[in-house]
């Protein structure tokens, strides 16, 4: 049986200039297929979206700083070497990756 008393792990956004932790919104996550790698999309106007290594902890491992405004929806493909993101402008972005 899971043990659902506290998460394993918790990811930070960003840490301001005075310590404060800034986690905006988060609209859509993503497992990496075959990857420790988590994909992150928020409500963030500065960058939206944030793909982070689950098993090594809090820092981004790649910020994904084109997409504008928000991001409202993203996937993996199956052999985790393209991704997508949706943001508010109504644009689609596909990311060739390669997380090995």
């Amino acid at each position: 049986m899971r043990c659902l008393e506290e998460p394993i792990s918790k990811m930070t956004w960003e840490i301001a200039y005075n310590g404060d932790t800034i986690n905006p919104c988060v609209n859509a996550v993503r497992f990496v297929p075959g990857q420790d790698m988590v994909l992150a999309g928020c409500s963030e106007n500065s960058v939206s979206v944030k793909c982070f290594n689950y098993k090594m902890g809090n820092t981004a491992t790649e910020e994904f700083s084109t997409i504008n405004g928000n991001c409202f929806s993203l996937d993996a493909s199956q052999s985790s070497d393209l991704v997508s993101f949706g943001d508010s402008s109504g644009t689609l972005h596909l990311y060739k990756v390669n997380y090995t």
